[in-house]
């Protein structure tokens, strides 16, 4: 009990400093690029603020569905953007005192990306964008067994923290836009999501 309340606010952290994250970018490039979008012709807007939300291919292992939450940036012939996603399966498991492992549950990973891509055409109020998603996602949390082998524990020698590692996530992202409306596709090698996104 005391492991599962530990890891559910460790996760809420995570996921608030990611938003804090992506909100204090949010502005940092809504200034930059309003200043451009003034002396700019085009229609369209060149901020975007997206959701995503998917389906789980391991529903038999996780209740959460697939998300992700971005902004990015155009230009008149490319993007850039940020991305934070919970896709995937993160491994939680505790390292005994003869250094094996056991595996104490399975639950969402989060995933950190960078977008990068093309303008593929623009037409009046429409405009079709496609890039590449790159960046890394957790594999795995580890902690010291506790003295019941089924719990962390946690104590100033170990700086009362859980370790994890990280591997390489990778996709595909395509943005159709309308207006102030984007949909658009984000198929990366754990999840494949549907995108909503509003343009300012």
């Amino acid at each position: 009990m005391l492991y599962s309340n530990n890891m559910a606010l460790l996760k809420n952290r995570k996921i608030l400093f990611s938003l804090l994250f992506l909100i204090t970018a949010l502005f940092a490039f809504s200034d930059e690029s309003n200043a451009e979008h003034n002396s700019s012709e085009s229609s369209i807007q060149k901020n975007l603020f997206y959701i995503g939300l998917g389906k789980s291919d391991n529903s038999d292992l996780l209740s959460e569905e697939p998300w992700s939450v971005g902004i990015v940036i155009r230009d008149e012939e490319s993007f850039l953007g940020l991305d934070i996603g919970g896709e995937g399966i993160m491994i939680e498991r505790s390292r005994n005192y003869d250094n094996t492992y056991a595996v104490i549950s399975t639950d969402q990973a989060t995933s950190f990306n960078l977008l990068a891509g093309l303008k593929v055409t623009e037409q009046s109020n429409f405009r079709l964008d496609l890039g590449i998603l790159a960046g890394f996602i957790e594999q795995s949390s580890e902690c010291p067994s506790s003295y019941g082998s089924y719990q962390c524990y946690y104590s100033s020698a170990y700086n009362n923290r859980t370790e994890y590692e990280y591997t390489f996530n990778y996709g595909l992202v395509l943005h159709a836009t309308y207006q102030r409306t984007t949909f658009g596709i984000r198929a990366t090698g754990e999840s494949t999501q549907l995108l909503f996104g509003i343009n300012f």
